[in-house]
């Protein structure tokens, strides 16, 4: 499965819209928006496809997800100075 950022994926019970797409070390990860109007929650997965199933499951390791959090600021980092101005 090719995700790519603005599309809409079904997590946890509901609509997310994909924000971003990382990839490292043959891993790919995804900062995920509830789509829902009404909802206001975020998360950060890690893609994992089994038996042709693309799984989303939480990152275990701290270091990993350490990684990935710096990532997304250093991308990010001038529309965070921007909302921070």
């Amino acid at each position: 499965m090719n995700i790519k950022k603005n599309n809409v994926i079904k997590f946890n019970n509901g609509d997310y819209l994909v924000i971003d797409v990382l990839k490292h070390k043959d891993n790919t990860y995804l900062y995920l928006i509830n789509n829902d109007e009404f909802e206001n929650d975020v998360s950060i997965v890690k893609v994992n496809f089994e038996g042709g199933i693309t799984k989303y499951s939480p990152i275990d390791d701290e270091e990993e997800f350490n990684y990935v959090i710096n990532k997304l600021f250093l991308e990010h980092k001038v529309e965070i100075n921007e909302y921070f101005e």
